[in-house]
């Protein structure tokens, strides 16, 4: 008799957990500009768009310019949004090792359990005391 378990059905494909919200940077690109179609990474494609405007602007196409631009900035926000993510990652990362840090730090206790304020030796006398005693 077979086993209706859920471990034995094959995903078919709805399995999302592997994927980091859809953003793989390797993954390439299909764009279709105003006269070329671009494939490649999207550093890949900004690059080659600027290259293209650059290319335009200097044969006197300001127009045809002006839309690879607009293409290029397109892949340019992608890669910024890349970054944005990672940023927020790299915040979340430290606040998570602060807390576990100041979890340690309030529980660290000698064998009496003085709080560690009252064990923190004082600070030294400024070298004016010293030369007025």
């Amino acid at each position: 008799m077979r086993s209706n378990s859920s471990n034995n059905k094959r995903s078919r494909g709805r399995n999302n957990n592997n994927r980091r919200n859809g953003n793989n940077r390797s993954q390439v690109f299909d764009s279709n500009g105003p006269d070329v179609r671009i494939r490649g990474t999207a550093h890949q494609v900004n690059e080659k768009y600027l290259a293209l405007a650059k290319d335009a602007s200097s044969s006197g196409d300001l127009i045809l310019a002006e839309s690879y631009l607009q293409y290029a900035e397109h892949y340019q926000r992608i890669i910024n949004s890349w970054n944005l993510e990672d940023e927020e990652e790299n915040k979340a990362q430290a606040s998570k090792q602060e807390v576990r840090g100041n979890r340690k730090s309030d529980s660290e206790e000698d064998e009496l359990s003085l709080p560690a304020s009252i064990l923190t030796p004082a600070p030294a006398p400024a070298e004016e005391e010293l030369q007025d005693a």
